[in-house]
């Protein structure tokens, strides 16, 4: 069996960039889950869909997110390729799962007499997770997989 070795500046590199995605979703989350959608504000792309399903339909916005996603990402796979996507698809998953950890467990409403600021305030931490997300070679997937 071949060793496999990697340098260390390319694996602090990657570690790099997978902890700042981490923190861009944590961004993003707070952004979708704390001020947008109590507010009832929506997003563009597939957060943005994934809202209009939750307040017409009532399922859980996490759940469209993931299942939207996970049909991009095997289109996306055979185009943009598996390096680009295993960084996607961690982002997506730790966006649903601290998605589906702050509905369940805030039920908070921030701002509730003024709509404009949760939209300034959400629309900050919402665009700072896609911007770090990107910029360390992975996305929030949706409409930055078709961007890409």
């Amino acid at each position: 069996m071949p060793k496999i070795s990697i340098s260390k500046a390319l694996f602090l590199t990657e570690l790099r960039d997978y902890v700042t995605i981490f923190i861009a979703m944590m961004s993003y989350c707070i952004g979708w889950n704390i001020f947008l959608l109590p507010n009832d504000i929506t997003t563009g792309g597939v957060p943005g869909v994934s809202s209009i399903i939750f307040w017409g339909v009532g399922i859980p916005v996490q759940w469209t997110y993931f299942s939207i996603n996970a049909v991009l990402l095997l289109i996306a796979l055979k185009i943009l390729g598996r390096k680009f996507c295993v960084k996607t698809v961690y982002a997506v998953v730790v966006l649903t799962v601290s998605t589906t950890y702050v509905s369940a467990n805030y039920h908070g409403h921030l701002l509730h007499d003024q709509p404009f600021m949760a939209s300034i305030i959400g629309a900050v931490f919402c665009g700072s997770g896609v911007g770090l997300g990107l910029a360390s070679n992975g996305s929030t997937g949706g409409t930055d997989i078709i961007a890409a």
